[in-house]
């Protein structure tokens, strides 16, 4: 009679930390997959899809299971090899490597995720119907026992969500939260392969320990080799925050060479490794025409800016160099955290959201700068027209907008963002970052007034008689979107991500293949 109540209540426990692990596995291998496929609705596609595909496995063969061999040692044995699979997933880069060369990140991903995760997530998928089943067959009700299991098992995915999402991920990184799953249904099998078989079942409990004790990848900090470009490159540091990998890589000399902020295989950041002896105007022929900003108004020293997203810092930097007072915003505290200690940040900056914080603002501004676009997807909400009206609420009269787009010149999505500028300020300035037709960085301007510059960048070239090269390449480089191509983007309607699908697997492609390489990404 005590072997069998126990016997039941590990049943419960066993639904409810299934639950949680299967949530875990579900958000740990988004993560997984996003150091090579990006953090793009792409990869949560594949990876909700792939979960409940393997669910829904695991539910049919698990109910057909239990049905013939209602022996919760089966059970128990099934996820006790889910946990031995799980800590293999840390070290299948090569995986998700070979799966994006062949299909590209598309079919890559989903790929990754079914060879990865489709076995188990389907072994743990038959602990639901398993776990009715030997409820029923003990005497209680099929309808209260069913509700009550996925009642169960559902509370424990809510935990296993929110504890690795808060806990696990900030406070370990990715695969040694992997390696605590992995060990957690490795204990739940191990300790119900007890509770069923006595000490023949205690024999499990080796495989917890041998699987905690499994080496898992280290961040290869240090890391030298050869980008796709020839320039050398050094890993100089490797962390996991909430929202993604994040990779710090010391490219080409001292001199001419960059330091550059990865997150998630997209380079958020290049600041030049010796911007401290840079110049003013160093910049506007790279061209990085945020650099333009202190051109628009005559005193910029006596200016101030507030710049919505931080990443490296190099935006707040440079206008710091011209005097002006930037305070920063920055979603992820982690990322504040790297722009002061590896890119030299100095400056007032707070960890909060950027479309909440402009609209709770009660300081104005002559600048505010968005620059949210991580080159997988732009936060809707700031490129929406409300948006866009909440960053004009907080500038002073005359004062200008500036934003950081990736896309292409000639692309729906570039002309959407722009017809929106256009929806709540008179007058809109576009600038392409290079010549070339393929998606890039553009940087738009909007503002209550005519947008014009001091050509103050004439003191510091040094042929002053010469001609004005940046009042050319402003000239070249201005581009307008066709009116047809665009549509003003709303909170209610706003598929900024859905329509720039094809131009963020570009950006990334073109990232790792030409800039920074695979290396980087593991």
């Amino acid at each position: 009679m005590k072997r069998s109540s126990a016997i039941v209540v590990w049943l419960w426990i066993t639904a409810f930390a299934c639950g949680a692990i299967v949530m875990a596995v579900e958000f740990l291998g988004a993560r997984m997959l996003g150091v090579e496929y990006g953090s793009s609705q792409i990869v949560w596609a594949a990876m909700i899809s792939v979960t409940l595909f393997s669910l829904t496995a695991g539910y049919f063969v698990g109910g057909s299971l239990s049905d013939r061999f209602p022996r919760p040692a089966l059970l128990y044995a099934a996820i006790l090899a889910a946990g031995a699979l799980l800590i293999v997933c840390p070290h299948a880069g090569f995986v998700l490597k070979a799966c994006r060369r062949g299909l590209g990140i598309r079919g890559g991903a989903l790929a990754s995720s079914l060879v990865l995760f489709v076995l188990p997530l389907g072994l743990l998928g038959m602990t639901s119907p398993f776990v009715i089943k030997l409820l029923t067959e003990r005497g209680r009700s099929v309808g209260r026992t069913a509700g009550g299991v996925y009642a169960v098992s559902t509370v424990g995915s809510v935990a296993g969500t929110l504890l690795t999402a808060f806990l696990l991920i900030p406070g370990l990184g990715t695969p040694a939260s992997f390696r605590v799953c992995s060990v957690a249904a490795a204990a739940v099998g191990a300790a119900g392969l007890a509770t069923v078989l006595g000490l023949w079942g205690a024999v499990a409990f080796v495989l917890p320990p041998v699987l905690a004790f499994v080496p898992i990848p280290r961040p290869s900090v240090g890391l030298a080799y050869t980008a796709p470009d020839g320039q050398p490159v050094t890993v100089r540091s490797v962390c996991d925050s909430q929202y993604g990998r994040i990779v710090i890589l010391d490219k080409g000399d001292a001199q001419t060479g960059y330091r550059l902020l990865v997150v998630n295989g997209i380079v958020q950041t290049g600041v030049p490794r010796n911007f401290a002896r840079l110049p003013r105007g160093a910049h506007l022929l790279t061209p990085y025409f945020q650099e333009l900003l202190p051109y628009t108004v005559e005193k910029p020293e006596s200016a101030n800016a507030l710049l919505i997203g931080l990443a490296g810092g190099m935006t707040a930097s440079l206008l710091q160099k011209y005097g002006i007072a930037t305070h920063a915003v920055d979603l992820d505290p982690e990322m504040i955290r790297i722009a002061r200690q590896m890119f030299g940040f100095r400056g007032p900056a707070v960890a909060a959201d950027g479309r909440r914080f402009l609209e709770a603002c009660d300081k104005h501004y002559d600048f505010c700068v968005i620059d949210t676009y991580s080159g997988d997807g732009f936060p809707y909400f700031m490129a929406s027209v409300e948006g866009v009206a909440a960053a004009r609420k907080v500038l002073k009269p005359g004062g200008l907008l500036a934003v950081n787009f990736i896309g292409t010149p000639a692309g729906r999505p570039f002309a959407c963002v722009y017809k929106t500028l256009q929806a709540v300020f008179p007058h809109v300035l576009a600038l392409r970052g290079e010549e070339s037709k393929d998606v890039q960085t553009i940087t738009l301007f909007a503002r209550d007034q005519a947008i014009t510059f001091n050509k103050g960048w004439m003191d510091f070239q040094t042929d002053t008689t010469g001609p004005d090269r940046v009042s050319d390449l402003i000239d070249r480089f201005t581009i307008t979107p066709r009116p047809a191509d665009g549509f003003v983007l709303t909170d209610a309607y706003n598929p900024i991500d859905l329509i720039r699908q094809d131009e963020a697997v570009r950006w990334r492609e073109r990232a790792i293949t030409q800039n920074i390489g695979e290396q980087a990404l593991f």
